[in-house]
C-alpha cells in the first residue's frame, strides 16, 4: 500500500480509505458518491447531495451530505467537503451501482425534516417537482419510524403542494392529521415569513407554492 501511495496509484482519501489515481487526471477516479457510501460501514448519500446523485438538484455542490450510524470527522478531499450526519437508522437506503444513498422518499423526508438546517426549501421544493414518482406509502412508513407528529404536518403541508402530479391519495393527508393534529408549530425560523395555516394548525412559509419553480 505504501509503495502504491509513493508511486501516485493511489491517493489517501480519509483513514483507512484509499482512491486509484488516473494516470490522465492525476486525480482520483473514484467520485464522490462512492467515497461517501465507503467512510464508514454505514455511510450513505443524503439529503441535497442524495437528490444530486439522482439527478433532480438544479446545482453541483462541492458539500456532500453523508449520513451515518457512526461518527467520523469532516475532511475535504480534492475539492469536496464531506461532512457527516449522524442519524439513527440506515432503513430506506438503497445501493446503486455501488454507492448507498437514501431512497427518493426518505430523502424527501429528510430534506423537509431538516430544511433551514442542510437544505434549502425552495431547491427541495424544485427538485421534489421534477420527481415522476413518490411512494406515499413509503413516506408514511419512514414518518412513522421518525415518530415526529410535526413531521407529519410539514411533510403534509408539502405533499399537498404536489397531489395531483404524484396521485397522492386522501388517505394519505388523513393520517398525517390524524397524527399531528394535537400539536401546534412554526414551519421554519422567521416567523415574519410565515402565515397561519387554518388546515394545518401551524405557521407556514408565506406563498408557499410560488416556491416551485420561482422565476
Amino acid at each position: 500500500m505504501q509503495n502504491y501511495l509513493e508511486k501516485g496509484y493511489i491517493k489517501r482519501i480519509n483513514r483507512d480509505l484509499y482512491g486509484f489515481v488516473s494516470p490522465e487526471t492525476e486525480e482520483c477516479a473514484v467520485d464522490k458518491f462512492l467515497i461517501a457510501s465507503n467512510i464508514t460501514d454505514t455511510s450513505f448519500v443524503s439529503h441535497h447531495s442524495a437528490l444530486e446523485f439522482y439527478g433532480y438538484y438544479n446545482q453541483v455542490y462541492r458539500y456532500v451530505n453523508v449520513s451515518s450510524l457512526s461518527k467520523f470527522n469532516d475532511f475535504d478531499f480534492e475539492g469536496n467537503h464531506f461532512s457527516l450526519i449522524k442519524v439513527a437508522t440506515d432503513n430506506y437506503v438503497d445501493s446503486i451501482l455501488g454507492v448507498r444513498v437514501a431512497s427518493i422518499e426518505r430523502t424527501i423526508v429528510d430534506c423537509i425534516k431538516d430544511s433551514e438546517k442542510y437544505c434549502e426549501l425552495e431547491e427541495t421544493l424544485a427538485s421534489i417537482d421534477m420527481l415522476p414518482y413518490v411512494s406515499s406509502k413509503v413516506l408514511l412508513s419512514y414518518m412513522e419510524e421518525l415518530g415526529s407528529k410535526i413531521l407529519y404536518k410539514k411533510i403534509g403541508v408539502i405533499m399537498s403542494l404536489f397531489k395531483e402530479k404524484f396521485n397522492i391519495p386522501h388517505s394519505f393527508f388523513e393520517k398525517c392529521h390524524e397524527v399531528s393534529d394535537s400539536v401546534k408549530g412554526y414551519f421554519g425560523k422567521n416567523k415574519e415569513a410565515l402565515t397561519y395555516s387554518s388546515e394545518w394548525k401551524m405557521f407556514i412559509p408565506k406563498d408557499l407554492g410560488c416556491l416551485i419553480r420561482k422565476e
